[in-house]
Formats: structure tokens, sequence, C-alpha cells
């Protein structure tokens, strides 16, 4: 998780510490007993629920961010913007070190301008870890826009699909 979804996940827990300790010290807890457990309860669930949708929002947002459109010598990639490849060079190496530099930060790159360049694969990336050495995915062929999204689970299984190089 991102350093600021920390920081919110500390300010709930102190927020949830100062709320228990308020309500002890105004004597609530000499009240209305149950209603003491059900509000621990229900504000306890609440923090759980706003951590796991933190979580599972920013792994969505990762997931978008690694998203990279392929043309024969380009790369574009939304945090990235065009990436070029070299003549001869691999696009799945160039995709790989374009993943392994992102800092998934909010500052997005601008759309290609020119809306004359054809791109021939997307490659969704659901998990990029360890410089490529875990690396899955599916990968969408534009030129056959109806034919199901082809599932990778290695940069070989990447690599066969879209260079079409044997497995």
């Amino acid at each position: 998780m991102r350093k600021s979804n920390w920081i919110i996940v500390a300010i709930l827990a102190a927020a949830s510490a100062f709320f228990l300790w308020l309500w002890y010290y105004l004597s609530f807890n000499l009240v209305d007993n149950p209603v003491d457990l059900a509000f621990t309860i229900v504000w306890w669930v609440a923090i759980i629920g706003a951590c796991i949708g933190i979580h599972v929002a920013e792994r969505r947002r990762q997931e978008r961010v690694r998203t990279a459109f392929l043309a024969p010598g380009l790369i574009y990639n939304c945090e990235a913007g065009m990436v070029r490849v070299e003549a001869g060079a691999s696009p799945v190496d160039a995709l790989q070190q374009t993943l392994t530099d992102l800092s998934y930060s909010f500052d997005l790159q601008d759309e290609p301008d020119n809306k004359r360049i054809s791109f021939s694969h997307i490659v969704r990336s659901a998990k990029f870890a360890d410089d490529g050495d875990t690396w899955e995915g599916e990968v969408v062929s534009v030129t056959y826009p109806n034919a199901k999204p082809r599932p990778f689970s290695s940069r070989e299984e990447l690599l066969a699909i879209v260079e079409g190089a044997p497995a």
C-alpha cells in the first residue's frame, strides 16, 4: 500500500483508541453496557472495511497503470508516456523495463497526439514484481478485437504471444 494509505489506517486506529478512551472517560459504559460492545464491533468493522476498500482500490489503480499499448517500434503507458523501441529490440524487453521503472504516481502522461498510430496489442499486467520475474496478465489483440484475451503467466509466454516466438 502507498504511504498515504498507511497514514489513513493510522488515523482510523488512533481515532478508534481516542473514542474508546472518551467513551470510558465520559462514563458512557455505565449507562448501557450492551451498546458498548455493539459500538465497538461496528467501529472496528468500519475500520477493517475501509482498509480493505483502500487496498482493493489501490491494487486496481496499479493494474490500470501497468496497462500498455504496443505498436511497431512504440509502447504507450499512461505513466511513462510514449516509449520508443529500438529497431531489432524486443518490445517485451522494453515493456519490462518500462514497468520496472513505474513509480505508480498520480501524474499521468497525455494520450498520443498522433491518431495514426496503429497499436497491435494491449498488455494488461495483473501482477508484475521482482523486475519481471513474476509477471502475469493478459494480452488483447487489437487486430482481432472479438478474440478472447490470451492469458500469460511468465515473460516467455508473453514473448510467445506478442512476437510469435515458440514458448
